[in-house]
């Protein structure tokens, strides 16, 4: 399907021309969004012209998204943290360089700092469709997902120097690395003389040494450059249409890394708990069967011993900074008790995985 391009260039918007006072009803935020659309029309950008609707929606921790309804078409303006340009740039390019997929989101228009909303904005075409349920996604939205996928990871030259900078670990050491300096961390941390934390810390500790133990088999990463990856992939980013289409949206963490840890990582997330096992496995089967990597089965497996354990480390590592932390890896903020559960599970999941991959007995 053909599929309208625009010049797409980073564009500073003008000086503000002045706020006009609230309407009744209306937020400071919304004012300001309006107002800023008013400029671009002004300034002949097409998409911003005779807006008939502007909503908020539900935005993540760090984001304020914004349906924009015109007459040239729906459109999402997001608003990013006043000193995350990067995330915008990263994003921005991402969408640039996959702009042939009809999965992901064509973007028209980026602004490094918007005037009004002393913020970096992109404004990108809303895909039709809205957040799935992992608990409802099926066979045949798992296999559109992983051909998305398979698609991005094929991308061989970035076309970015942004986005030719890592976005998450190149092979498994890197993952223990990440544990390792984490737990140095915590185990410094006054929490230590909270017994239950202290519990915590000396059962991911047992863990890690069966890690150091486990065969992970780090030659087959010898000769294997990491790829293009969304770098959020999670149910959270997944977008389902009605009529049996997926797409992936928030693309501001893109860039290279290892590809296999993708896979296995969306399986492993929390937010992938509701999916039904079978069809994690399944799936991951597909993809490795499509990648070109002869290694592939081989390399998940391994991911599928290390990820557990990570998630244990993450998951503690929450736990200790729970009142100072402003951002989770879900939708939503996640009670402390049942953090203690997530962490339960892990482990369990963990030990089990680990004593089917050792080279010995636990």
């Amino acid at each position: 399907m053909y599929r309208p391009m625009y010049r797409l260039m980073m564009t500073e918007s003008r000086n503000d021309r002045g706020t006009p006072p609230l309407r009744e009803g209306e937020s400071a935020d919304m004012a300001a969004v309006t107002h800023y659309l008013r400029r671009l029309a002004e300034d002949g950008h097409g998409f911003a012209m005779d807006p008939r609707r502007v909503r908020s929606l539900a935005g993540g921790f760090n984001n304020r998204i914004y349906e924009v309804d015109t007459s040239a078409g729906i459109y999402l303006l997001k608003v990013y943290p006043g000193d995350r340009a990067r995330r915008l740039e990263r994003e921005f390019a991402a969408l640039t360089r996959l702009s042939s997929l009809e999965e992901v989101p064509n973007a028209v228009f980026a602004d490094p700092m918007a005037a009004g909303l002393n913020a970096p904005v992109l404004i990108y075409d809303k895909l039709p469709g809205s957040a799935v349920e992992p608990a409802s996604m099926n066979r045949e939205d798992l296999a559109l997902l992983i051909g998305i996928a398979v698609a991005v990871h094929a991308v061989r030259d970035p076309g970015d120097l942004l986005l030719a900078t890592p976005a998450g670990p190149s092979r498994p050491g890197d993952c223990l690395a990440y544990m390792d300096g984490t737990m140095r961390a915590m185990s410094a941390s006054p929490a230590m003389n909270d017994p239950p934390f202290h519990l915590a810390v000396e059962r991911l500790l047992d863990l890690r040494r069966c890690l150091a133990m486990a065969d992970l088999r780090p030659a087959l990463w010898a000769d294997a450059p990491p790829r293009l990856c969304h770098g959020d992939l999670r149910p959270a980013n997944v977008i389902k249409a009605e009529r049996d289409g997926v797409g992936l949206v928030d693309w501001e963490h893109a860039g290279i890394m290892d590809p296999f840890y993708e896979i296995a990582g969306f399986f492993c997330h929390p937010e992938s708990a509701a999916l039904a096992s079978g069809l994690r496995e399944e799936s991951i089967a597909v993809y490795c069967e499509k990648s070109a990597d002869p290694h592939a089965f081989e390399k998940m497996a391994v991911y599928q011993i290390v990820l557990p354990v990570q998630w244990c480390v993450r998951i503690l590592s929450l736990i200790e900074g729970y009142d100072r932390q402003a951002v989770q890896s879900w939708n939503e903020l996640r009670p402390l008790e049942a953090l203690w559960e997530d962490l339960g599970r892990y482990a369990g999941l963990a030990g089990k995985r680990l004593g089917t991959g050792m080279r010995g007995s636990v």
